[in-house]
């Protein structure tokens, strides 16, 4: 057992700076109910002890502890969907949606252009999702496809824009065989899938294509696999898929991720969840270990929401990492000092992507309080959600970061601060922190600041701490 640092914890949803802008906030001829802030379809990699992070729609995050992500604007910033990083040879690729081929000495870039994918017929070929996988022998492949079938290649190592070989069919839809690849928020509707975000892992000789089904927006969103003796098939369908689904929940619709190996023989699973408030395309990022059972078989797992270890604290054969910290404010005890209609305090307990508590116009200092289960609990970590309420990104209406306190009650109308970033100056979306051990009756949070023509919606304020008996 680790000893009880909570320092060393993080929890999902993945807290990023700078949380990027929806691709789709910049069309005019959209769906969207309002603009909105999104990142999706990860791809990470493990490089001389540092995480890299390359999400949709703003690249690189990093971070040495994998706790704290440092956002370092790469060039290209954003190249497409689903941008897939692989090093190659001692440089690293990227590519992502119809985006061709990148190369770049270093995984924080510049990445420059060398040109798009060639089939051996000489056409240009335009992928879906695609995922660029070096083996340990110095060859390397391409995986991409969506609706209904993934394709695999070999490209050439020495000229990775070339293909080798034509694409051949590797997954193929099947909603018969498999009830969660149904489309559908209940996996409902038979008749379609779209199967996508391929990822290819190695481990002890085995070859695990991951995917996706049965699509992003919905929360039925999972992770499966099909295994190999070699990276091109043929491919037996894993009898754990899926291995990550999640349905319910702050951290929901768990799909769209990758397999990367960490420190003391873990292995992490990186994944989009879902939010679809604003727009279906509205998400965020999770990440957890993952674990084999004696069949090679990934073990069935949910997306954690209360705090893990950061990775190498605890290697747990069977991927269980929770930090023993469990939330402490339920939503039957909790007040506002003002709610703008529709916006009730509960949203902020309530476990929802979908709601959201937002103080009434004009509060000079918006407040949000829980009452804690008697006699008293010991409070440990917080995070926030917000939403940017307001957000238009026509009008110069930007997402920029909020200020608050939060407060315990250690005695009967005795507050202390616990936490003060009335000053803070980092655009934090998702954050989660720490807390100096205290024992208290209440906790409260005090918006002090928040950027200007937007408004703080919180989705979700929880206290974790310590059980007391």
């Amino acid at each position: 057992m680790p000893t009880l640092n909570f320092e060393k914890t993080y929890c999902n949803p993945t807290p990023l700076p700078d949380y990027p802008i929806g691709r789709n906030c910049y069309n005019d001829d959209n769906d969207q109910l309002c603009d909105f802030r999104e990142t999706a379809d990860p791809t990470v990699i493990y490089e001389d002890g540092i995480w890299y992070l390359y999400p949709s729609c703003g690249m690189v995050y990093w971070s040495e502890d994998f706790i704290h992500w440092q956002h370092e604007r790469m060039e290209p910033y954003d190249i497409g969907y689903a941008p897939t990083v692989v090093k190659h040879r001692g440089k690293f690729l990227m590519t992502a949606c119809r985006a061709g081929l990148y190369e770049a000495e270093s995984p924080r870039g510049p990445f420059y252009p060398i040109g798009d994918f060639k089939t051996p017929s000489g056409n240009s070929l335009q992928v879906f999702d695609p995922m660029l996988f070096s083996d340990d022998d110095g060859r390397l492949y391409l995986y991409h496809g969506g609706g209904g079938r993934i394709y695999a290649a070999e490209l050439d190592a020495d000229n990775p824009t070339r293909l080798l070989c034509e694409p051949q069919p590797a997954i193929e839809k099947n909603t018969v065989d498999h009830p969660w690849e149904r489309l559908g928020e209940w996996n409902e509707n038979g008749a379609h899938s779209w199967t996508e975000g391929s990822w290819m892992y190695k481990r002890n000789g085995i070859y695990y294509l991951t995917y996706s089904a049965p699509g992003t927006e919905w929360a039925t969103y999972a992770m499966g696999a099909y295994k190999s003796s070699t990276p091109l098939g043929p491919w037996e369908y894993m009898r754990t898929s899926p291995f990550l689904r999640t349905t319910h929940g702050l951290v929901r619709g768990t799909g769209h991720g990758c397999l990367v190996d960490g420190p003391n023989d873990t292995v992490w699973a990186f994944y989009t969840c879902c939010i679809c408030y604003a727009n279906r395309w509205e998400r965020r990022i999770g990440y957890d270990p993952i674990a084999f059972d004696e069949n090679g078989d990934i073990i069935p797992t949910c997306a954690s929401e209360i705090p893990q270890w950061a990775p190498g604290l605890l290697a747990d054969p069977c991927g269980k990492n929770d930090a023993g910290l469990l939330p402490l404010t339920p939503d039957m005890c909790i007040r506002a000092s003002s709610c703008a209609p529709g916006r009730d305090a509960l949203y902020a307990a309530d476990k929802s992507t979908l709601s959201f508590w937002q103080p009434a116009e004009g509060d000079p200092l918006p407040t949000l309080t829980y009452r804690l289960l008697p006699p008293e609990q010991e409070l440990r970590a917080a995070r926030l959600v917000w939403r940017d309420v307001g957000l238009d990104i026509r009008r110069g209406y930007l997402p920029g970061p909020f200020g608050y306190r939060i407060e315990a009650e250690i005695k009967p109308g005795q507050w202390i601060t616990l936490l003060d970033r009335s000053d803070n100056e980092i655009d934090m979306a998702i954050d989660y922190l720490p807390l100096p051990p205290t024992r208290a009756t209440a906790v409260r949070l005090v918006i002090t600041k928040k950027p200007a023509h937007i408004e703080p919606g919180l989705i979700d304020f929880t206290v974790f701490g310590l059980p007391i008996f």
